[in-house]
């Protein structure tokens, strides 16, 4: 003869099962949700990328010789360097740790989708996660890499020829470590993506205000805006919004040249990391549910909420911040009629794979 259940196990077990209802529509209600803003992203997979932008020429300012400001090589001495090069990077391995998470963050200039564009700026983003570090390594546009399947050229020649998937491929054959994902935006994208934050405060100097006036004037043209509503009237520090940040961030004839302008870049990157670490996980989510359709990128979407779920926690990791080429580990060459960055690769390699992992 069975048992009959007690009226309180009965309840229990009602006030059990709707709890585990409410629980799983919940979780299927959160998915929906996350799944739908991940949909709305420029996700795209690295075949596609290729297939759309492979072999499309990129776009070579070149130097007249008498120009130059490097050492002028002969085909010899070129043919010498190359396999210098070639050289060190057959003996060096690539290194892969489980526990740092290498993006690469891409900045491309281009002023339709008819090509990739060139990459006028690439800043790598390495968590680590033993560490609680983030690295923020800008990769100068001129230095002189081996593009697989192209040859020697620019870094920044490798996304013209092959977009993100085999600017990847370069970065991590060139520079030894193994970089799968990347996040690439174009002027406007990186506009609308600081204006989100509220704008981030920035200091110029009365130079750097002429400069950046230019290149407000030349966006405000292609956006159909009237420049004078964005123009800097005078040096000094002031919060910036979108066109005003990007401009300034595009400064490359003041001071320090291109080197200067990586350092410009990766201060813009910071101030905006800086007003995301104010916001709350409800407000980064909503954040992020506005600038995903602003960029395209090829991180699976179950990594790109388990990052948003760590960031809370990578916003305290310790931050550090350079450039490769680093001081007094390179030299300039002309050579393919452009002046080019070439880095002393073994130290260079050495010190990155140490501040990395």
């Amino acid at each position: 003869m069975k048992k009959r259940m007690s009226k309180k196990k009965k309840i229990i077990l009602g006030v059990v099962g709707v709890v585990l209802f409410l629980l799983i529509a919940a979780g299927i209600t959160v998915y929906a949700v996350t799944h739908s803003f991940y949909k709305s992203s420029n996700y795209m997979a690295d075949e596609d990328a290729m297939k759309n932008y492979t072999n499309k020429d990129e776009k070579v300012e070149e130097v007249d010789p008498e120009n130059a400001q490097g050492e002028i090589l002969t085909d010899e001495q070129q043919q010498e360097l190359d396999a210098k090069i070639a050289e060190f990077s057959d003996a060096e391995p690539i290194t892969n740790d489980g526990d740092v998470y290498n993006v690469l963050l891409i900045g491309v200039d281009r002023r339709d989708k008819s090509w990739a564009g060139n990459s006028d700026s690439m800043i790598l983003m390495s968590l680590n996660y033993k560490k609680e570090q983030i690295s923020m390594i800008s990769l100068m546009r001129d230095t002189y890499v081996n593009i697989p399947g192209i040859g020697m050229r620019k870094l920044n020649a490798a996304h013209a020829n092959g977009a993100g998937p085999l600017l990847l491929e370069t970065v991590t054959e060139n520079y030894k470590i193994q970089v799968d994902r990347y996040v690439s935006v174009d002027f406007n994208s990186m506009i609308d993506i600081i204006d989100k934050v509220g704008g981030v405060e920035l200091t110029l100097s009365a130079e750097e205000v002429r400069v950046a006036n230019n290149y407000i004037t030349e966006m405000c043209r292609l956006k159909n805006l009237e420049p004078t509503n964005y123009f800097f009237i005078q040096e000094g520090t002031k919060t910036c919004s979108g066109i005003q940040a990007v401009a300034y961030a595009r400064i490359r004839y003041v001071g320090h040249a291109d080197y200067q302008r990586t350092e410009r870049q990766r201060t813009v990157l910071t101030k905006v990391m800086e007003k995301l670490k104010g916001m709350s996980l409800t407000d980064l989510y909503s954040f992020v549910e506005d600038v995903l359709p602003l960029v395209t990128h090829n991180i699976p979407e179950d990594e790109m909420w388990s990052l948003l779920a760590k960031s809370p926690s990578l916003f305290q990791y310790k931050l550090v911040k350079d450039r490769i080429p680093y001081d007094d580990m390179y030299k300039v060459v002309y050579v393919k009629r452009q002046d080019m960055l070439v880095p002393d690769w073994e130290p260079t390699i050495a010190k990155l794979k140490e501040t990395l992992y």
